[in-house]
């Protein structure tokens, strides 16, 4: 009888502390609400495919500016741009109204959006994520292709408005909405892929490149599409097709020094150092503080034997200030067992006559003289 009372009670109190659960959280609510006009060159399920991306883009906007503002990402060196797709990565948009509407002179669609942040959970989802900067970079490449397609359909409607009675405009008009409808529509199974992606890799590169696939039948002149898909195809060493995604990656955009350095870790990986070398070099001069590319250029020159340059690329990248407060995330700082195998190469090239690289390293008070 005394273990049946004993575990009512334990049932009741268990009951009400489900119930002053909720009291104890914070709960945070994001409303925007969107007016997204369209004429007749653009069908209906593309303006609200655009309406969509829009109302979706400026919500987060507000829900990043107040996750900037949290305790737990005060010790982060974060850009708007970063606060956004931090706030993409962690919180869920939802449609909460669509109406659609006709005046004499045009006709359109209003759309209510919402953000619900439950604060119990968020802080330790913000840091999940501000711990994987590049997690964090394919978000933001994400919302930034979105930006640019919203930009190019917005210049399409003042188009649209200046030569809706031109012959032969009006299909040309339509065709490029169609296209930039189906853009925007990639992004649904480029998050699915990106969902695959922790610490540094995708835990299903085969389902990765499926999504992918997907995303690019429909954004074909997506960079970030092209980049993420050789990725993965990396991870499975099939280098003919990564190197076929990071060359097409490089034709959108020549800049783009993110696909350098994947290129570069292609070459490393068919142990071609020198080129590999190159490449690294390439996305460093692109972007001086790209420490991932010098720590990688690092090793191709340790594998060559070129101690003196490897170390400076491990002291350079050593010296790039962390973006957050915990460095070991980053992937920019050297090793010890990286400072044991260097030394160890060191002291055997010297014993064969070669002791210019030991002499360096041991001046830095690196390696240990020869005995």
């Amino acid at each position: 009888m005394a273990k049946y009372v004993f575990t009512t009670l334990g049932l009741m109190l268990a009951i009400i502390m489900l119930n002053a659960a909720p009291l104890c959280a914070d709960t945070k609510v994001f409303e925007h609400q969107v007016d997204q006009p369209f004429s007749g060159n653009q069908s209906p399920q593309d303006a609200y495919i655009a309406a969509v991306t829009r109302a979706k883009s400026e919500v987060l906007d507000m829900a990043g500016t107040y996750i900037e503002s949290l305790s737990v990402v005060e010790n982060y060196i974060l850009t708007s741009d970063e606060a956004i797709a931090l706030a993409a990565g962690i919180l869920k948009t939802e449609i909460i109204s669509r109406e659609n509407y006709a005046t004499p002179k045009t006709f359109g669609l209003i759309l209510q959006t919402k953000i619900e942040v439950d604060s119990g959970v968020l802080d330790q989802r913000v840091e999940k994520l501000l711990n994987d900067r590049s997690l964090l970079r394919k978000y933001n490449e994400m919302q930034q292709r979105e930006q640019e397609l919203l930009a190019r359909i917005h210049q399409l409607e003042q188009q649209n408005q200046q030569h809706s009675e031109v012959d032969g405009m009006q299909e040309h008009i339509s065709t490029k909405f169609a296209q930039l409808s189906a853009a925007l529509s990639a992004a649904q199974w480029q998050d699915k892929a990106i969902k695959l992606w922790s610490n540094g890799h995708y835990t299903d590169a085969q389902l990765a490149i499926e999504f992918l696939n997907h995303a690019l039948a429909l954004d074909p002149d997506n960079q970030h599409l092209y980049n993420s898909r050789a990725v993965a195809h990396l991870s499975l060493h099939q280098h003919t097709a990564a190197a076929a995604d990071l060359n097409k990656a490089l034709s959108l955009r020549p800049d783009y020094a993110d696909a350098h350095n994947n290129l570069a870790s292609l070459y490393f990986q068919q142990q071609q150092y020198h080129q590999a070398i190159t490449e690294y070099s390439r996305a460093i001069e692109l972007n001086p503080n790209f420490a991932e590319a010098i720590m990688n250029r690092g090793m191709a020159e340790r594998k060559l034997l070129h101690y003196e340059n490897a170390f400076d690329d491990f002291r350079r990248a050593a010296a790039i200030p962390p973006q957050t407060n915990n460095p070991e995330q980053d992937g920019a700082w050297l090793r010890l067992d990286d400072v044991d195998q260097l030394c160890t190469k060191a002291h055997t090239a010297c014993d064969m006559g070669m002791c210019s690289a030991l002499n360096f390293l041991t001046q830095r008070g690196v390696c240990q003289p020869q005995d």
